[in-house]
C-alpha cells in the first residue's frame, strides 16, 4: 500500500527519500507460546495479620482454660468418688465388727440357755438380729464395689489394676485453707473480652493503608525457549468508604464488651457466693462430725456394761440388742457425717480453686 505513495514522491523530489518497503507477514495471535512464572508476596505493614495472628493465641489460651476447667471438674469428682469408696469399705468393717459382738453375744446366750439361765427365744431373736446385720453388710459390699467401679472409671484404670490410696489421710478434714485461687470460668471470660476487643481494634484500623510487595519470577517464550524475567511490585490498599458500616462494626464489638464486663462481674459475685456457702457448709460438716466421738464413747460404755448384766443374768436380751444396735447405728452415722464432711471439704476445694491444675 505504502510503495506506489513512495514511487510518486520520490518523482516529484527528484529524490530517493521514501524507499521501498518489503512486505512483512506477522502473526497476530501467538503460536507456541508459553508464560511460566512463581510469584512471591511478602507483606510490609498489614495490621490485620498481626491481629490474627494474637486472635489466634487467644483461641489457644481460651482452649487451655476450657481443658483445665475440666480437669479442675474431674478432680473433684474423683476426691468425691474416694471418699465414698473409703466410707463403704469402713461401713463394711463396721458391720464386721457388730456381727463380732453378736457372736460373742450368741455364745454368751447358748451358754446361758444350757444352765437354764435364759429361754430359746432369745437366741431365735439374737438370729434374726444377725440375719438383718448380714443384710446391712451385703448392701453395704455392693455399695463398696460401685464406689470402685465409679473411681476406676474416672482414674481410667482397670480392673486387673491397683487403685492407688492416700497415705496419712487424716480422719477430719480442715477449714482452715487460704491458698485460694481464681476459677478458669472467670479467666475464660476475660479470655473473650481480650478477643472482643482485637474485633475493635482491627475495625479501628479500617482506613489505615496495607503495604505489601510481589515478585514474579519466570520466562515466557515460543516454542518452549528459555527467556527469563522479573518483575517486582509494590502493593497498596486502602480503604475510602464503606457507607460507615466499619463504624457500626466497630460500636457492636464495643457493645459485645458492655455485655461480657456485665457477665463478668455477675459470675464473679456468683462463684463468691458459691464459695461462701461452700465454707459454711463445710464448717458446718466438720463441727457436726465432731460431735459423734463423744456419743461413741457413750454408746459403747453402756454397750459393755449391758453385756456384763447380760451375761449376770440381770439384764435381758431385749436391752442387750438394743444397746448393740445403738452402738451400730452411732458409728454409721458417725461414719456418714465423716464421709459427708469430706465431700464438702471436696466441693470446697473446687469452688474455690484451692487444688493446682497443671496444663
Amino acid at each position: 500500500m505504502l510503495n506506489p505513495v513512495y514511487s510518486t514522491l520520490n518523482q516529484i523530489t527528484q529524490t530517493n527519500a521514501f524507499p521501498q518497503i518489503s512486505n512483512v507477514k506477522e502473526q497476530f495471535l501467538p503460536n507456541n507460546f508459553y508464560d511460566a512464572r512463581f510469584r512471591v508476596t511478602q507483606p510490609i505493614f498489614y495490621p490485620d495479620l498481626a491481629i490474627n495472628k494474637k486472635l489466634k493465641s487467644e483461641i489457644v489460651e481460651q482452649k487451655s482454660l476450657e481443658i483445665k476447667a475440666f480437669k479442675r471438674l474431674i478432680s473433684k469428682d474423683i476426691m468425691q468418688a474416694y471418699f465414698q469408696y473409703k466410707s463403704a469399705g469402713q461401713a463394711i468393717e463396721i458391720f464386721q465388727s457388730a456381727d463380732t459382738l453378736l457372736n460373742e453375744a450368741k455364745r454368751s446366750t447358748q451358754s446361758m440357755i444350757r444352765n437354764g439361765v435364759a429361754l430359746p427365744t432369745s437366741m431365735s431373736r439374737l438370729e434374726n438380729q444377725t440375719a438383718e446385720l448380714v443384710s446391712q453388710k451385703t448392701e453395704a459390699m455392693a455399695n463398696h464395689n460401685n464406689a470402685e467401679k465409679l473411681l476406676r472409671f474416672l482414674l481410667g484404670i482397670n480392673e486387673n489394676e491397683p487403685l492407688p490410696m492416700v497415705s496419712n489421710l487424716p480422719q477430719m478434714p480442715t477449714n482452715s485453707l487460704d491458698q485460694k485461687g481464681q476459677r478458669e470460668e472467670l479467666l475464660q471470660i476475660r479470655q473473650a473480652m481480650k478477643m472482643q476487643s482485637l474485633a475493635v481494634e482491627q475495625e479501628g484500623n479500617y482506613y489505615i493503608p496495607k503495604i505489601g510487595v510481589q515478585l514474579d519470577a519466570g520466562s515466557q517464550d515460543f516454542d518452549f525457549g528459555w527467556k527469563p524475567y522479573a518483575l517486582l511490585g509494590l502493593n497498596v490498599d486502602m480503604n475510602i468508604y464503606d457507607s460507615k458500616r466499619h463504624q457500626y462494626r466497630k460500636q457492636a464489638a464495643k457493645a459485645n464488651i458492655m455485655a461480657t464486663e456485665a457477665q463478668l462481674s455477675h459470675t464473679e459475685n456468683q462463684l463468691s457466693l458459691q464459695q461462701k456457702v461452700s465454707e459454711e457448709n463445710l464448717k458446718a460438716a466438720i463441727i457436726q462430725a465432731n460431735v459423734f466421738e463423744a456419743r461413741i464413747k457413750a454408746t459403747k460404755k453402756l454397750y459393755d456394761e449391758v453385756f456384763i448384766k447380760y451375761k449376770e443374768g440381770s439384764a435381758g436380751y431385749i436391752e442387750l440388742i438394743d444397746a448393740q444396735t445403738q452402738y451400730t447405728q452411732i458409728r454409721i452415722q458417725h461414719l456418714l457425717a465423716n464421709n459427708n464432711a469430706w465431700m464438702k471439704w471436696a466441693e470446697y476445694v473446687y469452688v474455690a480453686a484451692i487444688y493446682p491444675i497443671q496444663q
